[in-house]
């Protein structure tokens, strides 16, 4: 194949869990020929289409060229007027990846007619180049306040995410202890002090939170960085398991199954603030800082540190947030595992999924929609499901272990 010849492909303005996707999926055998290239030498481009000023990227990069593109809309999203491309659906998948590079083939090869017929007209004076610069200057003015609107909204959401996914680390370990003995004090004192009946209210429901989008450091904190291994050896068999021993996870797993046998709320005790499982509701009730409840993840409790109380119901329950337990359960795997697998999982033994995330809500790590759709296709382990797809075994060993503790799996 000669250097003109070659099919190459960048991409625009993708969030970092599908740009980490694409890279893999690009580095792989699915691409059908295509490999990733910086805009400035690809052939063709691939961009996620997700407001105004993505178009108006679009534009301006296929007015050096008239190249070929592939635009990822949501669904029901009317395509954008400009020549030369196709569209894809939501949610991404291999399969769709694979159709839209088929049209963008069939793109490629316009017919020499077409390139002797744009030739001429450049020859003739009427500049193509000027006809394409005329066009992008009127998008330009058409389009100049919906793009600023939607560069003020892109910088405030920007905001918004790096305040709710800043470093997660900003407590030292004798400060979390510090933390953890003031709640146990607490809680001894509210032990031995009666408190009078509650006047009955209604409860909160239970707040819908949206999955937010993953930065990279998002993806650090649920998937690690651990490198693949030969589950063959030992020694390395090692680095991929941990001991689930005096850690939370468990804890909160414990909570939930007890509490649907008994039908009573249970109180995660030792930590420093308000953990409660509520059965009715299906539902946790935290009052602990989200930064605060991922360290937590990663700490390891002493002897009688951390335990379970049940609560009567007609004791009243302290202020909190409320979140789903599929969304709790969901993170709390994520944060603990970080790409490794519990000793209480197998990376060699077969699961089959019953039903599909609900991605809308839950964190989506990098692949996971592709992991779901083949686990839920067949019965495969861990180890399989990695190697078919030829994505890094952190991410599926992280999704393993979340969706066991939602309970996504057949028993």
């Amino acid at each position: 194949m000669s250097a003109s010849d070659k099919k190459t492909i960048a991409t625009l303005g993708f969030a970092a869990n599908e740009q980490a996707m694409l890279d893999v999926f690009f580095a792989g055998s699915n691409s059908l020929g295509f490999a990733l290239k910086p805009l400035s030498e690809a052939q063709a481009l691939l961009v996620d289409l997700k407001d105004d000023a993505a178009e108006a990227d679009l534009a301006k990069w296929q007015q050096n060229g008239d190249k070929p593109w592939i635009g990822v809309v949501s669904e029901g999203q009317v395509p954008p007027a400009i020549p030369r491309g196709v569209c894809i659906e939501r949610p991404l998948s291999i399969k769709l990846l694979q159709d839209g590079l088929l049209s963008l083939d069939r793109l490629r090869a316009q017919s020499q007619e077409e390139i002797a017929d744009d030739l001429a007209r450049a020859r003739s004076g009427h500049s193509l180049e000027d006809e394409r610069e005329a066009v992008f200057a009127e998008w330009q003015a058409r389009k100049k306040r919906s793009d600023e609107a939607a560069s003020v909204w892109q910088g405030e959401h920007q905001l918004r995410q790096d305040e709710g996914f800043r470093s997660q680390f900003s407590l030292q370990r004798n400060e979390l202890n510090g933390l953890i003995l003031e709640a146990q004090k607490e809680l001894k004192q509210q032990q031995g002090e009666p408190k009078p009946a509650p006047k009955p209210k209604a409860e909160p429901e239970a707040e819908a939170v949206q999955a937010p989008s993953m930065s990279a450091e998002m993806i650090l904190q649920c998937c690690g960085s651990l490198s693949d291994v030969n589950l063959d050896t030992a020694t390395e068999r090692r680095r991929v398991y941990f001991s689930l021993d005096g850690l939370l996870l468990p804890w909160v797993l414990r909570a939930v199954k007890l509490a649907h046998e008994t039908g009573k709320v249970q109180q995660i005790v030792g930590v420093p603030g308000a953990f409660f499982y509520l059965p009715l509701d299906h539902s946790f009730l935290v009052g602990i800082d989200s930064d605060l409840l991922l360290q937590l993840t990663r700490t390891r409790f002493g002897f009688d540190e951390i335990s379970l109380v049940e609560r009567g119901p007609e004791q009243e329950l302290p202020k909190g947030r409320k979140v789903a337990a599929d969304e709790m359960l969901w993170q709390l795997a994520l944060f603990t595992a970080r790409g490794r697998i519990p000793d209480t999982l197998s990376a060699e033994e077969p699961h089959l999924l019953k039903e599909m995330p609900d991605f809308d809500r839950l964190l989506e790590t990098p692949h996971a929609r592709s992991i779901a759709q083949l686990w839920q296709s067949q019965k495969l382990s861990a180890r399989n499901v990695a190697t078919m797809l030829s994505v890094p075994q952190r991410f599926v060993f992280s999704f393993l272990v979340a969706a066991d503790a939602v309970g996504l799996y057949c028993q």
